[in-house]
């Protein structure tokens, strides 16, 4: 039996306006009622996770935001927290400084964004005026300086993959995990900071077996966690590494995808 629903937000729970459909919503709100528990697993910040959660769904659930590297549970009180250290970031951040990379670089509250092209892409959240927009590499690595700045996760994009791929693979040696979220999107977070991890330690917590997690998701950083929990859900927008390791596959995000296998699992036509 489904006791716990996990979902991604970008290109899984949310359509492409970035909106939560009525029908996605209506769905959620009903497995909650019937005391099945939800949470957003997404590489996105801890207040972006928590509009979503908080203000649209106004739901209890759990919150594993920045791929996992900080996992809430319904009352906000920390399950997990994992930062990346600073001498890794120094290093990460240094072997990037003569690039044209947009960086981005998350603590649990801030997002620090260094992009030349000032394209507004560079993060999930686009020109979000909380971000806090650096001119250099050198002004990031200043800021991982400060002992009071703790961070998280680290992200690379660019129009040039194949640079940024060969500059990914000469970090792979550091203490670190590198999931792709988007076609020219990297993301960097300390060892053991997937989604899988957060999920395996809400598992712990609530001793609900992760064979009965239902999770929803559509790309690199979601693969271990449709591979691995008991009931994987791909979108039909997914890539297609996530689908051929999906037990399932429902439809895309713009077709309110997540609502339609909730509402099957409603029905008792997926136990």
């Amino acid at each position: 039996m489904i006791s716990f629903l996990g979902t991604d937000l970008d290109g899984t729970l949310l359509n492409s306006n970035q909106e939560i459909s009525l029908e996605n919503s209506r769905a959620i709100k009903m497995a909650v009622s019937q005391g099945i528990r939800f949470g957003i697993c997404s590489g996105r910040s801890l207040r972006s996770v928590s509009h979503y959660l908080d203000d649209i769904l106004q739901v209890p659930g759990y919150k594993m935001v920045l791929n996992g590297a900080i996992v809430l549970d319904p009352n906000n009180r920390k399950i997990s927290d994992r930062p990346l250290a600073k001498a890794t970031i120094e290093h990460i951040l240094m072997s990037v400084e003569q690039t044209d990379f947009k960086v981005v670089v998350d603590s649990m509250d801030q997002t620090f964004v260094y992009d030349q092209q000032r394209s507004g892409t560079t993060y999930y959240e686009g020109e979000d005026p909380k971000n806090v927009i650096v001119s250099s590499i050198k002004d990031l690595r200043k800021i991982n300086d400060d002992p009071r700045n703790i961070f998280y996760k680290i992200s690379f994009s660019t129009d040039d993959n194949a640079k940024l791929m060969k500059k990914m693979e000469r970090i792979t040696s550091l203490p670190i995990v590198i999931t792709r979220s988007g076609e020219n999107y990297y993301e960097i977070n300390a060892l053991d900071c997937t989604k899988l991890a957060a999920l395996q330690r809400i598992s712990a917590i609530t001793k609900l077996p992760l064979t009965s997690f239902m999770c929803f998701g559509d790309y690199g950083n979601d693969l271990e966690m449709i591979d691995r929990v008991g009931y994987g859900v791909a979108v039909d927008n997914a890539r297609e590494e996530i689908k051929n390791v999906a037990d399932y596959i429902t439809k895309t995000n713009n077709q309110h995808g997540v609502s339609l296998m909730i509402n099957k699992v409603l029905r008792g036509e997926i136990r």
